[in-house]
């Protein structure tokens, strides 16, 4: 996909979106809900029916997703991960102890293709 602007006689200006950018963009958002749906509290949402959303969309991933989707959606997760475990930058500043081992491990299950995650209590 590919979307050109004609600014002047002089130029053309040319954005242009391919389709892996979509996919990952889209790839990204299933990742937040589902992380929301995970790891929502009592004040953000009720409990009972995230989980029953979250059972849901799992069950959606892996009935209905295309195999280039479920792979986005990998990506996305492993992304994600790469981010939470970085290098602390010039500052010392890393979100490394900010993610609680829930969440590394729902990250490390999306990112082995088990779109069920893991048991979580909720």
């Amino acid at each position: 996909m590919k979307w050109t602007l004609n600014l002047s006689a002089k130029g053309v200006v040319q954005f242009s979106l391919n389709d892996s950018d979509i996919m990952n963009n889209l790839a990204d958002a299933v990742l937040d809900f589902f992380w929301f749906l995970n790891f929502s509290t009592e004040e953000e949402a009720d409990l009972q029916l995230t989980a029953e959303m979250s059972a849901g969309l799992a069950n959606q991933i892996e009935t209905t997703f295309s195999q280039a989707e479920k792979d986005a959606l990998k990506d996305a997760a492993s992304r994600r991960l790469t981010s939470w475990l970085r290098e602390p930058d010039q500052h010392g500043y890393t979100p490394r102890k900010l993610l609680t081992p829930d969440q590394r491990s729902f990250l490390e299950e999306i990112a082995a293709g088990h779109f069920s995650g893991p048991d979580l209590d909720v």
